[in-house]
């Protein structure tokens, strides 16, 4: 069961794969690299962090202050010319998942860094 408290933290950490059709792999990273830049100056962005993992996926994680800004950034142009620049290009859909914080441990070891 989502417990609605924890939508009431300010910070919105996002995570968006995207698996590239082997033949476009080279083209979406590309793509990617060259907009990743442009994203880390929009309003809200305290993180934007592009990976590639051993499968070949394209993987960001995000943070930014609010979720209104996370919610204007795919409203850009950025998210715009990315889904005009992957159409056709992956397997399946882009998969984004919202996330926000639950403190567990005492250590600090139970949250990323930047929360």
């Amino acid at each position: 069961m989502r417990n609605e408290s924890n939508l009431l933290e300010p910070r919105c950490n996002v995570v968006a794969i995207f698996t590239p059709k082997p033949e476009h792999r080279d083209e979406i990273r590309s793509l990617l690299l060259r907009i990743t830049p442009i994203v880390h100056d929009e309003p809200g962005c305290e993180l934007y962090a592009m990976h590639e993992d051993v499968e070949g996926r394209f993987i960001f994680v995000e943070t930014w202050t609010t979720r209104d800004d996370w919610t204007d950034h795919v409203d850009r142009q950025t998210v715009k010319d990315i889904l005009t620049g992957v159409e056709g290009k992956l397997i399946g859909e882009i998969q984004v998942f919202e996330m926000h914080h639950l403190s567990t441990g005492s250590s600090g070891k139970g949250s990323l860094p930047w929360s």
